[in-house]
């Protein structure tokens, strides 16, 4: 086993050793001096610890890709490319390395349209739209807000900084046209993001990053208290939120057949560690149900890392993803060293948090079917989701809907995905059953909601009573019939996607609207005096001056008890 790996920090190599593989990249780089990323909640929200990572697309092409580094185990950065805040600007001593020799577009925008105020979310939006200045598939402004949805600001409002992203876009496309590229740019040119082997093991902590099925299973033979991570979006909170540790952890990143997206004719083959940025980006257009889901799939940071196959192994009964497959007919492949088999999605949940993968096995791929489940038919779809914010939040209950109709209005394939009102993902399978052979009409629709009554049990919790669920599972069926929101499959349709206009000339347009609609103050001119500090992350808070100092760190802790006598102190 090796006690070091490298990788590469805003242009240049780092050595890491003596350092335990469940150290968050975050709490890494800060320690390292790099304080400008910022540590709000711990759990993927704020995107206040935003950096980029050099990332294989949905193309196979390399990219940058926003990602939370308070979730981010740093062993999974080993060979990795990683840009910081710093790194985006000639900002600080340790980085004299940036392509500009002053603050990078996304930069100097945020400056101009004063875009920062107290400046603690400030890094992380610098970081997003850093992603978002390097993309070329955004089309609209919607595309925009999506890019910025996962950072938040309680100061400044949303308004400057959206503008600020949306002028660096202009003139980075204009720079573009013009051939005068930056080094980033260069970057990715000469990565092709190919992740290797690795090893590393520190403390007694180990990790493992195999770059094969028959490697990755000697490895689990050899390791049975193994942990296995992707995105490792849900492990991320088991460190920062429930401060577990694990002896060992096997990265499942590097293994071809795990992260390949393919189709045919009949199917898409999805892996189980491909991430649902990807997933989106090749089958949103295909499946709208999933491209609904996925655009309020947690944040664009967690979609940059998480994948579908790990959100379906944690058997959720609120997962997002298991009610579509449910729709969607899919069906999952398992492997084990001793073999493949495959079962469809509705047999794979098994119980509470429960699985049907056996000791040894994995998930290896998700397989979906393409188009009506019959010729000449019109399949109607939709993706319901009841949440206290439509963004970054849990269901309370969603609904994934499929519905094939013939020529004559004649349901001849019906599936009704449900998460939130059981103890698993369930489909709703009386109620299918009395919807088959039916003509698509309220009148059905209403002879079929007293069964789905009866199909689920929910129970209350902190997002909704038993009851409130009770009539959400009907409400989201009539929502589908009644108010327009079922949607036509392009899937195997042969509809060719219409083509986008040119996403700059959109979001120019996007921007004059804006200008003429909220035009700048007069004294809106003079930068806020910390402004350049503040984008570039080399503004200090006081949180940040005992980073890699050996400082004794003293909380308050209050009494339950007025003027109670001390018997004991619980130091856990």
């Amino acid at each position: 086993m090796s006690t070091t790996f490298e990788f590469t920090l805003n242009g240049k190599p780092v050595r890491v050793e003596a350092v335990s593989p469940n150290t968050t990249l975050l709490d890494f780089l800060r320690g390292a001096g790099l304080t400008g990323s910022k540590e709000g909640c711990a759990e993927g929200d704020c995107g206040a610890c935003s950096v980029a990572i050099i990332e294989r697309d949905a193309d196979g092409k390399a990219a940058y890709r926003a990602v939370n580094s308070c979730l981010m185990p740093v062993c999974l950065v080993a060979g990795r490319e990683v840009v910081s805040v710093e790194g985006i600007c000639n900002s600080a001593p340790r980085t004299p390395h940036s392509a500009f020799s002053g603050p990078h577009p996304v930069q100097q925008k945020m400056v101009e349209h004063l875009g920062s105020q107290c400046g603690y979310c400030t890094p992380g939006f610098i970081c997003s739209m850093f992603e978002g200045y390097y993309r070329d598939d955004l089309k609209t402004g919607d595309d925009l807000d999506e890019q910025l949805a996962g950072n938040l600001c309680r100061c400044t409002g949303y308004r400057p900084i959206r503008d600020a992203a949306l002028e660096a876009y202009q003139s980075g496309k204009r720079k573009a046209e013009s051939g005068n590229g930056d080094e980033f740019e260069q970057r990715l040119k000469n990565s092709d993001a190919k992740l290797g082997t690795a090893n590393y093991e520190s403390g007694g902590e180990k990790f493992f990053r195999p770059t094969s099925l028959g490697e990755l299973f000697q490895l689990l033979k050899a390791n049975r208290d193994a942990r296995l991570i992707a995105g490792a979006t849900e492990l991320g909170l088991d460190i920062t939120k429930r401060y577990k540790k694990f002896s060992t952890l096997i990265s499942t990143e590097a293994i071809a057949e795990l992260k390949e997206i393919k189709s045919t004719a009949s199917e898409w083959h999805i892996g189980a560690a491909v991430t649902l940025t990807e997933i989106e980006d090749r089958l949103g257009e295909e499946f709208p149900m999933l491209g609904d889901m996925l655009r309020v799939f947690g944040l664009r940071q967690i979609r940059n890392r998480a994948t579908m196959g790990g959100n379906i192994v944690t058997a959720s009964p609120i997962g997002d993803s298991a009610p579509c497959l449910l729709a969607l007919d899919a069906k999952v492949v398992t492997a084990s060293a001793t073999g493949e088999r495959t079962l469809p999605i509705s047999e794979f949940f098994v119980s509470y948090r429960k699985t049907a993968l056996q000791p040894g096995e994995i998930l290896k791929a998700i397989v979906i079917p393409r188009g009506a489940s019959a010729p000449n038919l019109t399949r109607k779809t939709v993706w319901l989701k009841v949440s206290k914010r439509r963004e970054m939040d849990i269901s309370t209950v969603a609904g994934a809907f499929v519905v094939d109709v013939d020529a004559q209005n004649v349901i001849r394939h019906v599936r009704l995905g449900y998460g939130g009102v059981a103890a698993m993902p369930s489909r709703a399978k009386k109620t299918e059953a009395e919807l088959l052979g039916k003509v698509w009409s309220a009148e059905t629709i209403a002879n079929a909601l007293p069964i789905l009554k009866t199909e689920f049990t929910p129970i209350s919790d902190v997002r909704g009573t038993a009851e409130y669920r009770s009539g959400l599972i009907t409400s989201l069926l009539e929502k589908f019939f009644t108010d327009g929101s079922a949607r036509v499959s392009r899937a195997g349709s042969g509809v060719a996607p219409e083509p986008s206009s040119d996403k700059h000339k959109l979001l120019e347009r996007n921007f004059r609207r804006d200008a003429e609609n909220h035009p700048r103050d007069a004294g809106a001119t003079v930068p806020h005096e910390s402004a350049h500090k503040l984008v570039t992350g080399v503004a200090m808070y006081v949180v940040d001056l005992t980073c890699g100092k050996n400082f004794l760190l003293v909380w308050p802790v209050c009494s339950p008890h007025a003027h109670a006598k001390i018997l004991k102190r619980d130091a856990t």
